[in-house]
């Protein structure tokens, strides 16, 4: 008989217990199919637009920043995203004298089936297995997936976090891959300075402060890097900074993303013929979002007496919400969340991971605008664990968002095809 797996996620993570294999079948199998759910849609509907369209597409949004900035160095806004992609890009495309394209769509995909190998093993250690294939199969089978596919920087973030995280793990701790992977991972999105909190949790909890210290100066050496590059391009060593503001991003902590958070509620509660008009031309729409949510509501205090009941309900108001509310509406659902599931994780991850969770996720809530936060959610690794902990704990749930986001990220795929914004 086997023995049970600890109960506590520290306990767990620490029990000396030996890893999965990096890519158990589930992992291959759920990358695989997931890639097909985009890239088939996406392969029909380009047929009918004509030489290159494919191409086009592939390399529209942040990707087209990325691959100027393999083909011509950075400049201008290019400061605004980081090294670590283009330049593995352009390493990788010159070895093997490949288009660029092509070189950064096999390394999106690459380095997201190893993180979804390393994000099982995180979960696995953390929560036990039955968890950790929840969130193998919610990762992959969500819109939000779409950024793991293409010329996007996901990947490696999940990637290089993962690999920062479970060295932070271990007994003892692993000075050098924490160092070494926290600085990639601040090298490849601002936002990868948030490793220092869980860096000082590890080394604090065990009386080795003045060594955590040092260790996470070194993590943040990837920012260092960063700045270097930009001094010798632009002689700003801020400029990453300071080319936030071509998408209305003011650096420092200020009020300035108000409106973009007031535009997005009016646009759920109000709709975008009231929130577009700056009126109340069409009072239908908050009346059906207002008698949802009190659906919604009831659904919630249901779900003890009558859980049946309370579940189809809940599908109920979901999916009326999801259609008056359309894609604005998910984001801020996705938002909330997230504030709510860290909240409630608080004693389910172990504390360094938790840390990383609230660092990333306040991070996240100072950025002066609302795009493009659901995708940054789902890239943030301890995240996921918490949404496949919940999930777990309502089947019903977690069936039916499967199947949800699968036709999503079916349905995104095809927006993708045809230029439409997402996320």
């Amino acid at each position: 008989m086997s023995s049970p797996e600890p109960a506590n996620g520290l306990a767990r993570a620490r029990s000396g217990a030996p890893p999965a294999a990096l890519l158990p079948p589930l992992v291959l199998w759920s990358w695989l199919l997931s890639r097909l759910l985009f890239f088939g849609p996406l392969l029909i509907a380009v047929r009918s637009q004509g030489t290159g369209a494919l191409a086009s597409r592939l390399s529209q949004w942040d990707a087209a920043h990325y691959l100027q900035i393999v083909e011509q160095g950075y400049a201008g806004d290019n400061f605004a995203f980081f090294p670590v992609f283009p330049y593995l890009i352009r390493l990788t495309s010159s070895l093997l004298h490949l288009p660029p394209l092509a070189v950064a769509l096999v390394l999106s995909n690459g380095a997201f089936l190893l993180a979804l190998g390393l994000l099982h093993r995180l979960s696995r250690q953390c929560q036990g297995s039955a968890i950790a294939r929840s969130v193998v199969l919610l990762s992959c089978f969500n819109p939000m997936a779409i950024f793991y596919a293409i010329p996007y920087t996901e990947s490696f973030y999940l990637l290089f976090t993962c690999q920062a995280l479970l060295a932070l793990l271990r007994q003892p701790l692993q000075a050098s891959r924490i160092a070494l992977f926290g600085a990639l991972s601040a090298a490849t999105r601002p936002t990868g300075l948030v490793i220092v909190p869980a860096i000082l949790v590890a080394y604090g909890r065990r009386r080795r402060l003045a060594t955590g210290l040092g260790v996470a100066l070194l993590a943040l050496a990837g920012l260092g890097a960063v700045a270097l590059i930009d001094l010798q391009r632009s002689g700003d060593p801020l400029a990453f900074i300071h080319a936030q503001q071509a998408w209305h991003v003011q650096p420092g902590l200020n009020l300035s993303g108000l409106p973009s958070w007031r535009k997005l509620l009016s646009q759920v509660f109000l709709g975008l013929a009231n929130t577009k008009a700056g009126a109340l031309v069409d009072p239908l729409q908050p009346l059906l979002i207002t008698a949802t949510l009190l659906l919604g509501l009831g659904a919630f205090g249901l779900r003890r007496r009558r859980p049946k009941t309370s579940f189809v309900l809940s599908l109920v108001a979901f999916l009326a919400y999801w259609l008056l509310a359309g894609m604005p509406g998910l984001n801020l659902l996705v938002v909330v969340g997230a504030v709510l599931l860290t909240v409630w994780g608080y004693r389910r991850l172990p504390l360094e991971l938790w840390s990383f969770a609230a660092a990333s996720l306040l991070l996240y809530l100072l950025k002066q605008n609302t795009i493009s936060l659901e995708r940054h959610l789902f890239a943030t690794a301890p995240l996921l664990l918490l949404y496949g902990a919940w999930f777990q704990e309502h089947p019903g749930w977690r069936r039916f968002l499967l199947g949800f986001g699968s036709l999503l990220l079916l349905l995104y795929a095809l927006r993708f095809a045809h230029g439409l914004w997402i996320g």
